[in-house]
C-alpha cells in the first residue's frame, strides 16, 4: 500500500510518533508502526493472564484474611465501594445473578491495583502482601508493588487505545519485566506456561534492530 493512502486512513497524526523516530525514511516508519501492533498484540497472553491471576489470587487472599468469601460487602471505602457497585450494577443489567465469580471478573483492572494504595494499607496490605508467596523479599513492599501495578495499568490502557509503546524501548522492556515479576511472584507455573505462546521477545529483538540500525546511519 502506498504511503499516501496509509496517511489518509490512518491519519498523519497517529503516524507522526513514527515519521519523528525515522525521519529520513517513511516507508521503515511505517514498518515500524506495523511492528508496535505486532508487539501489542505479543503481550496480550502475560497482561491477560496478569489481571485474571491477580484478580483471582487477591479474592482467595482476602476471602481467607477476612473469614469471608463476600468480602466485597465489607469494604468501608465509599470509592472502592462505588466501584463493586457499578459492577454489580453491569452484572444486573446483562440479567444475570450477582455472585462472587461474576463480581470479582466484572471489576476492572483499575480496581484491583487501586487497592494497593497508601490509603487502603492499614486495611489492605496484610491480605495483599500475602498473595506474593515467591516475590523476591527486597520487592515485597506496598509501595514498589503499587508503583509497578500502576504502571502496568497505564501501559495496558495505551495497548488498549492503540497508542505507540515502542517509542521508548528501554520503558517497554521494563513495563514487560515488571509483569514477568508479579505472575512470578504469585506462581512460577504461570509464568512458564503463558511463556509458550510469548512471541515478544523475538519482536523486541526487531524492533531493536531496527532502531539500532537508524541510530549507527545517522552517526
Amino acid at each position: 500500500m502506498q504511503v499516501a493512502e496509509l496517511e489518509k486512513l490512518l491519519s498523519q497524526s497517529r503516524l507522526a510518533t513514527y515519521y519523528q523516530l525515522f525521519p529520513n525514511d517513511k516507508q521503515i516508519a511505517i514498518e515500524y508502526y506495523q511492528l508496535n501492533t505486532q508487539i501489542a498484540e505479543s503481550l496480550y497472553p502475560l497482561l491477560s493472564n496478569l489481571e485474571i491471576v491477580l484478580r483471582n489470587t487477591i479474592h482467595n487472599s482476602f476471602s481467607i484474611h477476612f473469614k469471608n468469601s463476600n468480602w466485597y460487602t465489607l469494604v468501608n471505602y465509599p470509592e472502592l465501594q462505588d466501584q463493586i457497585n457499578i459492577a454489580k450494577s453491569k452484572i444486573t443489567a446483562s440479567k444475570n445473578q450477582i455472585t462472587i465469580d461474576k463480581l470479582v471478573s466484572e471489576l476492572t483492572f483499575g480496581f484491583w491495583t487501586s487497592l494497593f494504595n497508601k490509603n487502603y494499607a492499614k486495611d489492605y496490605w496484610k491480605p495483599l502482601m500475602y498473595a506474593f508467596p515467591l516475590l523476591d523479599k527486597q520487592q515485597k513492599h506496598r509501595n514498589i508493588i503499587a508503583f509497578k501495578l500502576n504502571n502496568i495499568r497505564k501501559f495496558r490502557n495505551r495497548i488498549c487505545h492503540y497508542e505507540p509503546i515502542c517509542n521508548d524501548l528501554n520503558i517497554l522492556s521494563i513495563n514487560h519485566a515488571n509483569i514477568l515479576e508479579i505472575l512470578q511472584g504469585i506462581n512460577t507455573d504461570i509464568v512458564l506456561w503463558t511463556k509458550q505462546i510469548d512471541r515478544f521477545d523475538i519482536l523486541f529483538k526487531q524492533a531493536n534492530l531496527l532502531r539500532t540500525t537508524k541510530t549507527t546511519q545517522n552517526i
